[in-house]
């Protein structure tokens, strides 16, 4: 727990915005707010789709959009706390989070009546990179990992996925023997696997590097 602390310490909060954004994150992992019962595509998108995919949009068992308290809306606020702040370039923070996005859309799975997965390294990875390389001062290096990490996998993985063409279906096949809709969370994998646990891993590899780069961690926060 007190990894967790220290992750969110170095990227500009105190200790007690530190211990409740864990918390916070952790309890919020477990509640899903709907947002809109889905039942089939609207017909404008099955016209965008179809001018995009040579597939036609196929049906899909009804499914109840969600937001995850802990994997999406508690992320979202923390990097607007950061960005609010100024801590991190918008500018470098929208750059970071692009390539996140683009990369981890790529490499996003969906499987049936789980979600969409990706490999556990690959977006923390990814966002230390783009904050060591676009911060452009190693005292920033950390909350922009955080923005990256946590904003462009959300953005990637999840709101690119879901409106691609036949993901839906692949989320959600056609049941007629099922009677009560699935849940589909944005944000919503679990901390330990989701986007919290992305955010952590970025920073903590970013403030890592910083400290050997440094032969020390004093002053970096």
């Amino acid at each position: 727990m007190r990894i967790s602390e220290t992750a969110f310490e170095m990227v500009g909060f105190s200790h007690w915005h530190a211990t409740l954004a864990v918390f916070g994150s952790i309890l919020g992992s477990l509640v899903d707010i709907p947002i809109i019962h889905i039942s089939s595509y609207p017909q404008w998108y099955s016209s965008f789709a179809g001018l995009i995919s040579s597939q036609p949009s196929a049906h899909f068992h009804p499914f109840i959009l969600a937001v995850n308290l802990g994997g999406c809306i508690i992320p979202l606020a923390i990097s607007a706390h950061l960005l609010a702040r100024r801590q991190v370039s918008p500018g470098k923070s929208l750059l970071g989070m692009a390539v996140v996005a683009a990369i981890t859309y790529n490499a996003a799975q969906a499987i049936p009546g789980v979600g969409i997965v990706l490999p556990v390294w690959l977006s923390p990875l990814l966002a230390a990179i783009m904050g060591l390389l676009l911060a452009g001062g190693f005292h920033h290096a950390p909350p922009l990992a955080y923005i990256s990490g946590t904003l462009g996998t959300l953005i990637g993985a999840d709101l690119m996925s879901l409106v691609t063409p036949g993901i839906l279906p692949a989320l959600s096949p056609l049941n007629l023997h099922r009677q009560a809709p699935l849940v589909l969370s944005i944000g919503g994998a679990g901390v330990f696997d989701g986007i919290f646990l992305t955010g952590i891993i970025a920073v903590l590899l970013a403030a890592g590097i910083v400290c050997l780069i440094r032969g020390g961690c004093r002053g970096v926060r």
